[in-house]
């Protein structure tokens, strides 16, 4: 009933090693091993305590049709790839098979989902110095976006067919990151950072997923992996700040403080004002560097001035209230299917749960008395 397999995964998922694992389980690390090489007999009250050291639920441990899905870390585009370290990258792994189990859990209920579609031709020169720029514009036309800022990129993904979570391992080293599970694309955002960070995180996954990840020959050097880290940046770039509005709309003295009042039409970082004025030639090399200084030496490259408010999700809540309405609908019972808690489905759907549980409390009828 049960699977060592996904005794490991749950490991994995934690990012706890051997000694970790068997710590919490109040075992002596052999015995622990003994157990996993299928040496000795498991006791009775394994699963139960494995379901409160790794807290997830016993229906974790049940073999899922997701594990068929071989997951390789090269499949993924991390931003910083070389700087993963192996435990990070094995937890992502795994928040990424929970989030192939919701989404096969939704889209085995709920019929008309939206769908994605990729554009097979757009009409560039993939040689070209603006490739990835010219990509970004064609983006923009195909999804009617005209030439204004993206309101909300994170409802707009999920609109458009591309699965979007929120990833629960808030590590400086996973921002963001993208992948195909059989075809279907995969988001995983860090909504821990600012919500100019995010947005352009979103655009830049968005840019591996229409450039990258459908590519026939994936690269094999890290010198490949710089060039789509480069092209994902500036089709972010461009996708955010389209160039025409970009230059006709911006201040005539791009100082910090105009670029700071710039920043709030676009909802981007500074530091992407000044980099985009500065790819589009409107600042020079010395003023570039100059409000780089400016930006660090002020802090803004850490927290960022006049914030914008954050992008949220639509669809998972979405989904959450169309199964209530069909009537029979149990969160524990969709918990128990998917193998997953609570915390982790919250941490993974932009925290849908808990939206929903306020939703469903503000539906109930108040009492009042009556003299």
């Amino acid at each position: 009933m049960y699977s060592l397999d996904r005794f490991k995964a749950a490991q994995r998922l934690r990012g706890l090693s051997l000694s970790e694992t068997a710590q919490r389980l109040n075992l002596k690390q052999p015995t622990l091993r003994k157990y996993l090489q299928d040496e000795r007999t498991l006791p009775s009250d394994f699963w139960e305590n494995a379901s409160i050291a790794f807290s997830v639920p016993e229906s974790f441990f049940k073999n899922k049709d997701e594990d068929c899905y071989i997951i390789d870390r090269s499949d993924i585009n991390f931003r910083a790839r070389a700087r993963i370290k192996a435990a990070y990258s094995n937890s992502t792994i795994e928040y990424i098979r929970l989030a192939v189990a919701i989404n096969s859990y939704f889209s085995k209920r709920i019929k008309n989902l939206p769908t994605f579609k990729i554009i097979d031709d757009y009409n560039i020169d993939p040689c070209s110095e603006d490739a990835a720029e010219v990509a970004a514009l064609r983006v923009r036309s195909e999804w009617g976006l005209g030439v204004q800022p993206v309101k909300n990129i994170v409802s707009l993904m999920e609109l458009k067919g591309i699965r979007t979570f929120s990833l629960p391992l808030n590590v400086r080293e996973v921002d963001a990151l993208s992948i195909s599970i059989d075809g279907q694309p995969f988001v995983l955002l860090d909504t821990q950072k600012s919500a100019e960070r995010t947005r352009f995180d979103a655009a830049h996954e968005l840019a591996h997923i229409f450039l990258h990840i459908y590519d026939t020959k994936p690269p094999h050097q890290d010198t490949d992996y710089k060039k789509r880290e480069s092209e994902a940046d500036r089709f972010a770039s461009c996708f955010l700040m389209p160039t025409k509005s970009f230059l006709e709309l911006a201040p005539k003295n791009m100082s910090i403080e105009n670029m700071l009042k710039y920043k709030e039409y676009w909802r981007v970082s500074l530091q992407s004002i000044n980099y985009r004025s500065h790819k589009l030639n409107m600042i020079s090399d010395w003023v570039y560097r100059s409000n780089c200084m400016k930006i660090n030496s002020m802090g803004f490259h850490i927290n960022e001035p006049k914030p914008t408010s954050p992008d949220l999700s639509i669809l998972h809540l979405k989904m959450l209230k169309i199964l209530d309405e069909t009537g029979g609908f149990s969160v524990e019972q969709m918990l128990d299917e998917i193998g997953i808690s609570r915390k982790d489905f919250d941490n993974l759907t932009f925290s849908s749960l808990t939206l929903f549980e306020d939703y469903k409390n503000s539906k109930k009828p108040k009492l009042r008395l009556l003299a």
